[in-house]
């Protein structure tokens, strides 16, 4: 049961934080970057904390709050609307900017989280 609340509380935090950034609506030179800066910061997150916490504590983190705040359907929707408007370049970068940066944080962070423990 506690498996369980913690992954609710962590699905309507990381949702929350999600629906506030995304009223925000940035963007740059017609990228969203909201979803940039959401699935960056939520991958840095994930690699800064990778290997910390086990049961709930986990469950709260990674399937919870981080699951729920990095959204791939978001992703999807701002590229399907870049390419439906032809904007094949900024669909390509918006593309790019998502999957690598994503990435490249993650990884960042979790070396950064490995050198804290030293």
């Amino acid at each position: 049961m506690n498996a369980y609340l913690a992954l609710i509380f962590g699905a309507v935090l990381g949702s929350s934080l999600r629906y506030f950034l995304s009223i925000l609506n940035i963007s740059i030179a017609g990228l969203p970057i909201t979803t940039i800066l959401v699935n960056i910061s939520g991958s840095a997150l994930a690699g800064l904390f990778l290997n910390k916490f086990n049961g709930s504590i986990y469950i709260f983190l990674y399937i919870g709050l981080f699951g729920s705040f990095t959204t791939l359907s978001s992703f999807n929707i701002d590229l399907f609307n870049l390419m439906n408007e032809k904007l094949f370049i900024k669909a390509f970068i918006f593309f790019t900017l998502n999957i690598f940066l994503s990435f490249i944080f993650f990884y960042l962070f979790y070396l950064v989280s490995i050198k804290l423990e030293n």
